[in-house]
């Protein structure tokens, strides 16, 4: 759970987004950027809304995009439960902590060391479109997982070459490198309580931070979010500026710059915000919350009439029909799983 630019990006710490291929559904979305979340113009036009839901798409699981919407919430109904318990383990004060100036925890070592190449218990590479173990020893757990990464994970959307399970560390992805890594030592903890939602919020700092959403500059127009202290400036379209001007524009600078990195400054942000967040973990910085809203929106229920901000951070998801889809996709899979093997794994 960290970000540490161009080697980590934290744990329960993007690509160019992809609207829909005709003209009609392009003008939906471009609607629906307008007035922010689909819930917001069921306020202003319902008609405009239906047309939305009712449009085509591209799919081999559904025909519409509201149709991707409520398969997914079918395909969920029996595991929305559980994964919400999973989402919740990250709403506790004490990840306000993690990767902070203070945090003198052996995990710690991933935020100012580089990455130990003997720490690597087991390093799988996607070779022709499969998971083969490069380095160290197979264990059935890391199979297990390798198997969920490589059947969840789109790679036309994110960069993934290599899955490492290493000791000592957070979760985290590099996407520079295309690589996720998990913790080796805490994956038997973590198997039946946390891997899935684990997983899920990693692919979601893949898919909203990519170096084809920004460019390297010193400066950045008014209307695109700019992470100064490593000279991103994103792309107008992209997933990360989109909801940075929906929902983080007033903040103070210091947090949109990832600035805050004593327990303190995260306590007095989240006191002062808790209520416009998904999770406590979401009020790290920019980078976790949108990760974090993402994997609320991939793992729990449609909410058709949000009435706070963190529902509408969970709602913005759904103003892009290939995420509704690849939502449904994601929990099609799992069922499938479970009913199967009796096991996501």
């Amino acid at each position: 759970m960290r970000m540490l630019k161009r080697i980590i990006i934290g744990g329960f710490a993007a690509i160019v987004v992809l609207l829909a291929g005709c003209e009609e559904e392009k003008k939906a979305v471009a609607d629906l950027v307008k007035t922010e979340t689909v819930e917001e113009i069921l306020q202003v036009d319902e008609t405009v809304v239906d047309d939305y839901w009712t449009q085509p798409i591209d799919s081999q699981i559904c025909q519409t995009i509201g149709e991707c919407r409520d398969l997914g919430d079918t395909y969920g109904s029996e595991h929305f439960t559980s994964f919400l318990g999973e989402l919740k383990a990250s709403d506790q004060m004490s990840y306000l902590n993690v990767a902070t100036e203070e945090d003198e925890s052996v995990l710690a070592i991933a935020t100012n060391e580089k990455e130990d190449e003997e720490s690597i218990i087991a390093r799988y590479e996607l070779i022709e479109e499969e998971f083969v173990l490069t380095k160290g020893e197979e264990a059935s757990i890391f199979k297990g997982i390798a198997d969920i990464v490589l059947a969840l994970y789109d790679r036309n959307k994110v960069n993934l070459q290599i899955l490492d399970f290493q000791e000592d560390v957070y979760p985290y992805v590099d996407v520079y490198e295309g690589k996720l890594v998990m913790p080796s030592n805490l994956i038997t903890h973590w198997l039946q309580s946390a891997t899935v939602s684990t997983l899920i919020h990693e692919y979601g700092h893949m898919l909203t931070w990519n170096e084809a959403d920004f460019v390297i500059s010193e400066t950045c127009a008014a209307d695109q979010f700019h992470m100064k202290p490593y000279w991103e400036c994103y792309n107008t379209d992209s997933y990360m500026n989109l909801y940075y001007q929906a929902f983080l524009k007033e903040y103070e600078e210091r947090w949109l710059q990832a600035g805050n990195r004593t327990a303190e400054e995260r306590i007095a942000f989240y006191e002062k915000h808790k209520d416009s967040f998904v999770t406590t973990y979401a009020t790290v910085n920019p980078y976790e919350d949108i990760a974090e809203s993402f994997s609320y929106f991939m793992l729990t229920p449609y909410n058709a009439n949000p009435q706070t901000i963190p529902a509408r951070k969970v709602n913005f998801f759904y103003q892009f029909p290939e995420l509704v889809e690849y939502r449904a996709f994601v929990l099609k899979e799992l069922k499938v799983r479970k009913d199967e093997m009796w096991s996501f794994y």
